[in-house]
């Protein structure tokens, strides 16, 4: 091998790590004008993997580099649980998810940060304040919108986490948003599911006059890899298709442990299990993320080494205060 091959070889190692390093640096310099874009996560049917979905979510796009906001919309209030223990709220002043509903809101607005560099209004445990609203004047749902987009000025990603009932929550969340991201499950009801969160998303758009779709179907809690359970996964896919996700979630262990420490999976590496479950969901997490124009494929491509530029530029921002 002569001198200039070797340098030429040298040469063309060094390109992708400049370039890494550019990615890297790009995430950890925020954009001067906020991104300003609303996702929604919605399903009117329960148990589909709304929360886990808007809280591992939320977490892939900050760890992109992006300024992100939650709304928990959820009178259960899971999502907030998986972001701060419930006594936070009685300690800390903020603004909660319901108060969108109210005019002025935008003008008096404290979100509560989380130490992840995400900032949350949250909803308390069993809120019947919260699931009130459905009661309310499908009015609101346009306060809630002029709150929204005022405050998601000061965000690149504004991530919504809808109730699981097609009521003014849910239309103000999809109303409002940019983005709209499904997950649905492969059982008995899957097709009577996908059809009715279709239906709901159309329905909104005809209420507000505007032309929804969704965005992206991810199938979530992928059980098992039966023969029998391949078959509907296959059929269920071909009956989304072009919005589907391509990687499903599956169900796992690591997946439940992650959401009782509070952290996204992938943060799980030590066992087999936890990294196969880290491999697929950052891959599906990804894959969502590539949905969304504004957010650069660069970033999502070396999406580790920039989740790890973020977090420890966090941590020292923390640390210094």
């Amino acid at each position: 091998m002569t001198t200039q091959t070797k340098i030429g070889k040298a040469q063309a190692a060094l390109k992708p790590l400049t370039l890494q390093s550019q990615i890297i640096q790009t995430a950890l310099t925020p954009l001067a004008a906020c991104i300003s874009k609303i996702i929604a996560i919605t399903n009117q049917k329960g148990g589909v993997g709304k929360t886990s979905t808007s809280f591992n979510f939320a977490h892939y796009v900050n760890e992109l580099g992006y300024r992100v906001l939650v709304v928990d919309l959820d009178g259960q209030g899971n999502l907030t649980e998986l972001f701060f223990e419930v006594d936070v709220l009685e300690r800390f002043v903020h603004t909660p998810a319901i108060a969108l509903f109210q005019q002025g809101t935008a003008e008096n607005f404290h979100p509560l940060a989380h130490p992840s560099g995400i900032d949350l209004l949250p909803t308390r445990p069993n809120s019947h304040e919260m699931n009130n609203v459905d009661t309310m004047d499908i009015q609101v749902a346009g306060v809630f919108y002029d709150n929204l987009k005022v405050i998601a000025q000061n965000y690149d990603f504004v991530l919504c986490d809808t109730p699981p009932t097609p009521g003014v929550r849910t239309t103000a969340a999809c109303g409002s948003a940019d983005y709209i991201f499904a997950p649905v499950l492969v059982d008995t009801f899957a097709n009577s599911a996908l059809a009715g969160v279709i239906s709901s998303v159309e329905n909104i758009g005809r209420i507000i006059e505007a032309d929804l779709s969704l965005t992206g179907i991810l199938i979530n809690q992928l059980q098992d890899s039966t023969e029998e359970t391949k078959q509907d996964y296959k059929k269920l896919s071909t009956r989304i298709g072009g919005a589907l996700i391509p990687t499903p979630i599956r169900f796992s262990k690591p997946f439940a442990r992650a959401q009782k420490q509070g952290v996204p999976v992938w943060h799980l590496n030590r066992s087999g299990s936890e990294r196969n479950t880290s491999r697929e969901t950052r891959q599906a997490y990804g894959e969502m993320a590539a949905r969304i124009p504004e957010i650069q494929i660069e970033r999502i491509e070396h999406f580790s080494e920039v989740s790890r530029a973020v977090r420890n530029k966090i941590a020292n921002e923390s640390a210094s205060v």
